[in-house]
Parts: C-alpha cells; structure tokens; sequence
C-alpha cells in the first residue's frame, strides 16, 4: 500500500469502497501504522469503523458523531449479515441455488 511508504502521518481516502481493495483490511493496516485516516465514503459500515464520523450537509459540518460501544457491537452483527449476503451473490452469480443461505 503506497501510503505506508510516506512518512506522512495524515491519509485520506476517498471513497475506498470503489477502489476495488479489502476495505477492512486496508483500514486495518493504516490504523496500525499510527496515521490519522480520513474518509470519505457512502458506504455505513465503513463509516460506522471510525472513532468518529463527520456528517457533512450542504457542504459544511453538520455534525461530528462519537462511536459508541453499542454501534460497534451493532456493526459486528451488521457486518455478519453483509458477508452472508455476499456469498449469496457469488452464489447466484456463479449459477448456484440459495436454497440454504445459513
């Protein structure tokens, strides 16, 4: 990742989710290496992996929300269900029933 090459203590990125990487994986690592990482993104569960999240409104902060423990445990079984709803997709797109999902 050519963000861990810098020395720069600051990253943002923006909209990581199209970039085509393991999001997670990629977050996971910039944190570890002790930079700040901003970003931008549409996607909530990505949004909901950050300390704090800032919601912008016709183009100002309209607030800044804190993460709290029960959002992080919300975002454990969120992210549960997203991954079950993924293999269903690669199911379906390889041609494969979804008659047991779990």
């Amino acid at each position: 990742m050519n963000s861990l090459l810098g020395a720069a203590p600051i990253v943002l990125i923006d909209e990581i989710e199209n970039a085509g990487v393991d999001r997670k994986r990629a977050l996971d690592l910039l944190v570890s290496e002790d930079k700040i990482v901003f970003i931008s993104t549409h996607d909530p569960l990505l949004a909901l992996r950050g300390k704090q999240r800032i919601v912008i409104q016709n183009g100002g902060i309209k607030k800044i929300i804190h993460t709290n423990p029960r959002e992080q445990a919300n975002l454990n079984k969120l992210e549960a269900m997203e991954d079950v709803i993924l293999k269903v997709r690669e199911q379906l797109r390889l041609g494969q029933t979804i008659e047991n999902l779990i």
